[in-house]
């Protein structure tokens, strides 16, 4: 785990995961597990899934969240976001066909939000940094290298949950730019606010890891 990742104060955004908890406590966990990717250990009442490359505990019926081997929450909105998805996971395939967040369910009310907050941050830090260095930050996110721009990187949030990020850098004629698409499936399990905050959650995650990477003093 790297400390981007690790929970701040435990309170903060408590009242964000009371339905979330309740709806995903009344779920069954070995259907979850079968539907989302993740794997259930009765003995322990533990959910166990991979996401950006890290293992993660989730108790049920509890919902409370730690990195395996640790005693470490993951940051509140990964917490947020792991439950949403299991309780939602319906077991689609995933079809390999890239849209964007405008195309998903009601995808053009937030997609200006969207842009503002995930996108342009994308923009803004990696439009002029070498692509080989921003590769290996992907890679640490669990990605896999794709081509079809500069960097195209489908980072693996869940294991059926994929966030494809793509990136043209600048040069003298032209600006930078970026975009993050996901899978034609994607509604299948997360519903559309969850995919904003899963969008803003990668940029941020990504931009922090090339920082941890490339300019830490």
């Amino acid at each position: 785990m790297f400390s981007y990742m690790i929970a701040g104060d435990k309170e903060t955004y408590k009242t964000a995961f009371e339905y979330i908890i309740k709806y995903f406590a009344a779920q069954d966990p070995f259907k979850m597990s079968e539907n989302s990717g993740a794997i259930f250990d009765p003995k322990q009442s533990i959910i166990r899934i991979k996401s950006l490359g890290q293992v993660l505990d989730i108790k049920y019926p509890e919902g409370s969240i730690v990195f395996n081997g640790s005693k470490y929450m993951p940051a509140w909105n990964w917490r947020w976001l792991i439950l949403n998805y299991l309780s939602r996971a319906d077991n689609t395939p995933i079809i390999n066909k890239l849209i964007s967040y405008r195309e998903l369910e009601n995808g053009d009310v937030n997609y200006a939000a969207f842009v503002r907050r995930s996108i342009e941050p994308l923009v803004k830090n990696f439009s002029q940094e070498p692509v080989e260095q921003i590769k290996a930050a992907c890679l640490k996110l669990d990605a896999s290298i794709e081509e079809s721009a500069d960097v195209c990187a489908k980072i693996h949030l869940f294991p059926r949950f994929p966030v494809t990020i793509k990136l043209w850098l600048s040069d003298d004629e032209i600006k930078g730019s970026a975009n993050i698409l996901f899978d034609k499936s994607a509604n299948h399990y997360l519903d559309t606010e969850a995919i904003n905050e899963a969008g803003i959650m990668v940029s941020y995650f990504l931009i922090k890891q090339y920082e941890l990477m490339y300019k830490s003093i």
